[in-house]
């Protein structure tokens, strides 16, 4: 079976790679087929046609687990499957709630092992493909959050903080209290920033303490988890391509339209990479060169960072 969905660089050897990666995989889930197959690494690695050979080879179907491809109408600059593919293969975890809705780790692991449960029973093969760490860490260690409401009047408080004394300053106490948090952030993102001075407020613990008082102690899925990683030059080179793809199929339009039917920038989605720099090109902060220019950057920082949250885990079969 040949990965027809991949795009064609110049750099034929991971698309060969991956080709032989979709064999790899096959053979192992026949030989384990109690396991669910996982798929992960950075940006623009490659995972999703790597998924889609696998599920055509399997009759399986795709769990999507990045944290970007839920919101619906957000479809260009999460890449996510086009409805040509959703019609060849089942995918499930996208387009699930509006822009205007709240969506958490915790509801992500809910959901997706429902789906899990119900596949489970059906005899279905499941992939699981994303990039999004707290949801695959989720899955792979069987944590159950400790899901804990927002406080509107709170969360408040705090963005006229970050307003008054600079949100550098609320990026600090961060590194100082959660350093491991630090890591998988940007001193620029002001929403997550927020959120975990919220969560400390009302907790009085850390990201990284609410996230281990909620591992559970033992996990109900065996999985063959896959991570695939083809090295900082390679994927500089794919970011770029896929930002010029993204704007040649209609970014600044989707951005445009989206604005029109939810014009508050502060949801949820717009804080991700492409909707956020085109929002600033809409606005005139950025001309088009350096509105290009930034999501290139910003995408390969985000890159960067998926690398080192999966770089401490050993049960990962890398590729």
């Amino acid at each position: 079976m040949h990965m027809k969905d991949f795009p064609k660089y110049n750099d034929q050897s991971w698309h060969a790679k991956l080709n032989d990666t979709c064999q790899e995989i096959i053979q192992a889930y026949r030989a384990n087929p109690e396991h669910v197959i996982l798929i992960s690494g950075p940006t623009a690695s490659g995972k999703s046609g790597l998924a889609m050979c696998v599920a055509q080879a399997l009759n399986g179907v795709i769990l999507s687990a990045d944290s970007m491809q839920i919101y619906r109408g957000f479809d260009i600059g999460t890449a996510k499957a086009t409805p040509e593919e959703q019609r060849l293969i089942p995918h499930f975890m996208i387009d699930i709630v509006d822009p205007d809705q709240n969506y958490s780790v915790a509801r992500f692991a809910e959901d997706a092992r429902l789906i899990l449960d119900d596949k489970a029973k059906e005899g279905r093969v499941v992939i699981v493909c994303g990039g999004t760490g707290q949801y695959i860490q989720a899955l792979l260690d069987g944590i159950v959050f400790f899901s804990h409401e927002r406080d509107d009047k709170l969360r408040a408080e705090i963005a006229a903080e970050a307003e008054g004394e600079g949100l550098a300053k609320l990026w600090q106490k961060i590194v100082r209290l959660d350093p491991d948090t630090a890591k998988t952030m940007e001193s620029t993102d002001s929403r997550r920033i927020i959120r975990f001075h919220e969560l400390y407020k009302l907790t009085g613990k850390t990201r990284s303490q609410i996230d281990l008082e909620s591992r559970a102690l033992d996990n109900k899925y065996n999985f063959l988890p896959y991570f695939l990683d083809p090295g900082r030059a390679f994927l500089n080179m794919r970011i770029a391509a896929r930002t010029s793809q993204m704007l040649d199929e209609g970014l600044v339009e989707e951005t445009s339209a989206l604005l029109s039917k939810y014009p508050d920038t502060g949801l949820q989605p717009y804080y991700g990479i492409g909707y956020r720099e085109v929002i600033a090109y809409l606005s005139g902060e950025y001309s088009y060169e350096e509105m290009v220019e930034w999501i290139v950057i910003h995408t390969r920082q985000y890159a960067k960072r998926q690398r080192t949250w999966f770089r401490p885990r050993t049960d990962l079969i890398r590729v």
